[in-house]
């Protein structure tokens, strides 16, 4: 008799579970056989745990894209994956992966099931190789530093390397001149290449155009940006070690008429950092400094443009005040520098961190100083304000041309002139200077019209006979300069400045009055060092433009 009771629905799965490896087996015969008629190797990834050097080398907007993977790394050799090689998409990603000439990457054909499981652990093992995206400089024998008085064989060198050998020539001019950024520009009928050297542009090389595209994808790799964009700007960020030195890149990607304009700037991560000592303080804009700091409360600016030395300043006022009573707490856009011992966080407006948000989180730390990286709008401004009413020291940056401009700025954003007159402690503007090569200066007696314009901004001054003038010289690359320093106008919030501030006077009226009492200008601060022989006339017209 035939028993007709049914199974338990349970017994399905073994059998369900056989139809599926049959399909599984039939899926990698038949992917086998067309590697074999394509001449490519082939593997069964699925269940593979890849090597994470090798998965971070491919970017992630390219691994999802154009479905290749790298999976394993044996010194140059990278194995790659992919599941359809005749896929427009993982054409491109393989013509791209061709400009990194540094690693030579070998398709593998696998199957769709090997890919989805390779797409799907992606994540799990790319941040373990977070170094992977990093150049190294090779500084143990003689490297080719440019001269900025004699390009000649710095351009040939340039224009006879490989496509990665020539950003890893950059880079290592780059450091090897101390420039702060790198800027590789598209033109009409080359690849201009320029470092910013102690704050100035230079002009370093010109590349052919045709290098351009390789230039750009080898970068945009490094960076992890994606490839097929280049109609919109793109911000990334890579690593490259020099020597014992390591910096952090951060890449600025911008489309322009003539292609992709990038800009990479170079920030040492073991950075050394400046004391209020070496700033270049005058003493007594330093006992200026001393009093506003050593407060327990308040809110202290620091003015000026981009680039003229602002974190440099608040950096060395941190480390002054730093101890361990003190709990120090910053939000940056980005981290520059590591400070040991204070607690630093990073804006990211993609998941709506922005300066407000942060310093809303940071007070409910408990902080006795918070440095704000940059105000930037009313949110910001009145969290700030209350935040240095309350028994926090608050240090942060606005972009104007002086430090009575700070007040009105304020106003702009929203901010109540009754209440941060209360908290304001301090303003102080700058700029930075280059100080004149000590290896070629030479010195010239000024002409009339230099006298009448010093006499102009420091009446006494006691002007010699003669005064620095650049010359040139290897020392310093031919420029008649050699470092920075800093020139300083520091706005003490007295009782008189402060009716003016509540009274919402405007800049010019703060600036006269503070000067009345006591205040030293950007210009006078200047011309100071000038006669003190540590820059030039020429280059304080430059900087403060008067």
């Amino acid at each position: 008799m035939v028993n007709s009771t049914p199974k338990p629905d349970g017994d399905k799965a073994p059998l369900e579970q056989a139809v599926k490896n049959l399909h599984r087996a039939k899926e990698e015969e038949l992917t086998k056989i067309q590697a074999d008629k394509l001449g490519l190797e082939y593997r069964n990834l699925a269940g593979f745990q890849p090597d994470p050097a090798a998965v971070a080398l491919v970017p992630r907007d390219m691994v999802q894209s154009g479905h290749v993977f790298a999976f394993e790394k044996a010194g140059t050799k990278i194995l790659l994956a992919l599941s359809d090689p005749n896929n427009p998409a993982t054409v491109t990603a393989l013509k791209h992966l061709a400009a990194m000439d540094e690693y030579q990457f070998h398709p593998v054909l696998v199957s769709e099931s090997s890919m989805r499981y390779l797409l799907g652990v992606y994540d799990t093992f790319a941040p373990a190789a977070d170094h992977s995206h990093e150049i190294t400089i090779d500084t143990s024998g003689p490297q080719t530093i440019p001269k900025l008085n004699d390009l000649t064989e710095f351009q040939a060198k340039l224009t006879s390397t490989s496509t990665s050998e020539l950003l890893t020539t950059i880079l290592a001019g780059a450091t090897g001149l101390k420039a702060s950024d790198i800027h590789i520009e598209p033109t009409q009928t080359d690849l201009r290449l320029r470092y910013r050297l102690d704050g100035v542009l230079q002009d370093i090389a010109t590349l052919p155009t045709s290098a351009q595209g390789a230039v750009v994808d080898r970068i945009k790799l490094m960076a992890a940006l994606k490839l097929n964009i280049t109609e919109s700007s793109q911000d990334g960020r890579f690593s490259i070690t020099a020597g014992a030195s390591r910096y952090d890149i951060r890449v600025s990607i911008l489309p322009t008429q003539y292609g992709e304009s990038i800009v990479m700037r170079l920030l040492p991560q073991e950075g050394k950092f400046v004391s209020l000592d070496e700033l270049g303080l005058s003493s007594h804009d330093r006992q200026v400094i001393d009093r506003s700091i050593h407060e327990p409360n308040g809110l202290i600016l620091n003015t000026g443009p981009t680039g003229s030395g602002k974190t440099t300043t608040l950096y060395a006022v941190l480390n002054t005040i730093n101890s361990p009573t003190t709990k120090i707490i910053t939000v940056e856009d980005p981290i520059e520098y590591r400070l040991q011992g204070v607690t630093q966080t990073q804006v990211n407006p993609e998941e709506h961190y922005d300066f407000a948000n942060a310093l809303r989180a940071i007070v409910r730390q408990d902080p006795d100083v918070i440095l704000v990286g940059e105000i930037r709008d009313s949110e910001t401004a009145d969290i700030a304000v209350n935040a240095s009413l309350t028994g926090h020291l608050v240090l942060s940056t606005l972009h104007t041309n002086d430090a009575a401009g700070a007040v009105p700025r304020l106003i702009d954003l929203g901010a109540k002139p009754q209440l941060f007159s209360d908290a304001l402690r301090l303003i102080i503007a700058q700029r930075l200077v280059r100080k004149v090569c000590p290896n070629c200066k030479a010195s010239a007696a000024p002409d009339e019209a230099a006298q009448a314009k010093i006499k102009s901004i420091l009446p006494d001054a006691q002007i010699p006979a003669t005064l620095p003038i650049a010359k040139a010289c290897d020392k310093c690359n031919g420029t008649g300069y050699q470092g920075r320093v800093g020139i300083f106008e520091l706005l003490e919030i007295t009782p008189e400045i402060k009716v003016k501030i509540m009274s919402s006077a405007p800049a010019h009226e703060i600036q006269a009055l503070a000067q009345s009492q006591g205040m030293t200008t950007l210009a006078q601060d200047g011309v100071a060092k000038v006669l003190a022989g540590i820059t030039t006339l020429e280059e304080l017209w430059r900087v403060i433009a008067e």
